[in-house]
């Protein structure tokens, strides 16, 4: 495995998320509970920011359709609101390890 540091802990509070470009992809960073998660950070629909959306316990819905999906394992639980509702696919999900403050992510 390759880590990378992504992020220091203490840019992530607990219950929020962000997202940071990392060797030209977005990734999602979520903090549950001082626990660290890494899912790509582009809705799997039409592409939209995740870290936009709105984040509701291990939840998080993409702000342009509705597309959900889990931040710690990345699989996609709904497709997006539209007139009827399509299949979405699993978001990438990243191992993540925490060293110190650093929050390093493999990207593999």
């Amino acid at each position: 495995m390759s880590f990378i540091e992504v992020a220091l802990t203490d840019q992530i509070a607990p219950g929020t998320m962000k997202s940071f470009l990392v060797n030209e992809k977005q990734v999602l960073i979520t903090n549950l509970e001082g626990k660290f998660y890494a899912i790509g950070g582009k809705c799997t629909h039409l592409g939209g920011d995740l870290s936009q959306g709105k984040l509701e316990g291990n939840i998080v819905t993409c702000p342009r359709h509705g597309s959900q999906f889990d931040v710690t394992t990345g699989k996609s639980l709904r497709g997006p609101k539209i007139v009827i509702r399509f299949s979405t696919p699993d978001e990438p999900a990243y191992p993540v390890k925490v060293e110190g403050e650093s929050i390093q992510v493999d990207l593999s």
